[in-house]
This record gives structure tokens, sequence and C-alpha cells, in this order.
């Protein structure tokens, strides 16, 4: 079998017919883990691992390489997908501190041998524990520090410069959506250096969204994308 995927806490293997994904700690992110189970098209399961078809299986990171810059299907895709393994997560008691393109791979399975539709389903999936953190009252209690010069960092964690402390678990929002702005706006060496001077321009944000201006994606980005986390919402509708 070959490694397609690798995290702290997960693992991918591949062999002829099916993938194998491994993870650490299932019991305790139950509900997280369910969440992608629901996903996949599933031969056997326990606690620790799942094995599924699948027709493919890719690195987020490699993805961008390939193409660039996504689709609007797919941000909305990665958006939605994510939100909603984090949402269950909330359930385990735990928030994410934030995310990495290396942790996220892209899914592709044949819907007819899933659901009996046509055609192939995408899924994106988050595949890394190892920064969850437990909440309590909607507040997350950060004990040591953490490397800032991730790229979907929100603002109050960039700007943290004491430890412990203390801030709420909205911060993953500004996380998940500057990640899907990212994967629908550089796409090259020079944007990349303009999307760290206004990542957290909230004006030239919008001005860089242009292109999905007033659809579903493009307001449910800004719900997430404000200063003020007590104000961040995570909504696609």
């Amino acid at each position: 079998m070959s490694i397609v995927f690798k995290s702290n806490t997960c693992k991918i293997l591949k062999n002829k017919k099916n993938y194998k994904l491994t993870y650490e700690n299932g019991e305790i992110f139950k509900h997280f883990y369910k969440k992608i189970h629901k996903n996949l098209d599933i031969i056997d399961n326990n606690n620790n691992y799942v094995t599924f078809n699948a027709i493919k299986v890719e690195k987020l990171h490699n993805l961008l390489k390939r193409k660039s810059l996504l689709s609007y299907r797919h941000l909305k895709q990665l958006f939605t997908n994510l939100g909603k393994q984090f949402e269950s997560l909330e359930k385990d008691g735990y928030c994410n501190l934030f995310l990495k393109l290396n942790d996220i791979v892209r899914v592709e399975i044949d819907n007819q041998s899933q659901t009996g539709g046509t055609g192939n389903d995408i899924y994106f999936l988050y595949l890394n524990t190892h920064n969850f953190i437990p909440i309590k009252d909607d507040i997350i209690t950060i004990e040591r520090p953490f490397t800032k010069d991730n790229l979907f960092i929100s603002p109050e964690l960039k700007n943290i410069n004491s430890f412990p402390i203390d801030i709420s678990n909205k911060s993953l929002y500004y996380s998940l959506a500057l990640l899907t702005c990212y994967c629908g706006i550089v796409e090259n060496d020079t944007t990349l250096t303009e999307f760290n001077t206004f990542k957290y321009d909230f004006e030239q944000i919008k001005e860089h969204l242009s292109h999905i201006e007033n659809t579903k994606l493009y307001w449910s980005l800004l719900r997430c994308l404000t200063h003020k986390p007590e104000e961040r919402i995570y909504l696609y509708i």
C-alpha cells in the first residue's frame, strides 16, 4: 500500500482497489469523524480507521498546483464541507485553532456506487486533530505558543503576545473563510504576497471577491471575516 496523505494524526493508504484512512482519538472526536464517514463510500470501519472506495484522493495543496484557482463549485464545497465538519467537532466539545492547506484532501467518489446517481461527487476533508482545543462557553484557552506565520490565522491569533490567553471559538470561522478566499484568489507568488498584505483588511478582501459578488458564498465568507469575533456567523444560505 502507498501513502497518499499523512498529517500529525491521520494517514490515507491506497491499494489497488480502495483507500484506508487511519486516525487517532476516534473515540474523543466521534462526531467529527462521523461527519467524515457520511461523505465516504465506506467498505469497513471501526473507531480508528475506515476503508472506502474512491476514484481519486488528492491533497488540496497539490490540486492548487495543478489548477491554480478553484472553481466556484469547488470553493462552495470546500467552505461547506469543512464548516460542517467543524460544527460536528463542536458537538465533541472541541474547536480547531486554525487551518492549513496540507491538512486538507479532495476526495472524488463515484456517485452511482454511493447513491445510485450519475456523475461524481467531490468532498473536501480536514484530516489533522493536532490543534484541536477544548471549548468552554464558546471560549478556547491557548496555553502555548504556535506558529504565527501560518497563512490562515485570525486577527486575534496574530495579535497574541502572552500565554495562556482566552479567545472566542469563532476565531476558526475567520481561518476557514480566509482559506476559502485564498483558493479563489491566489494564483501565483505575486498575488500570494498581495494576499498577505490585505488578508486582514475587510474592504480589500471584498474587492478581491468581486468575481463572486452577491453569491451565497460571497455573503457567507463576509459573515465570517468581520474583525469582531462575537459578530462572526458560519451560515451558508
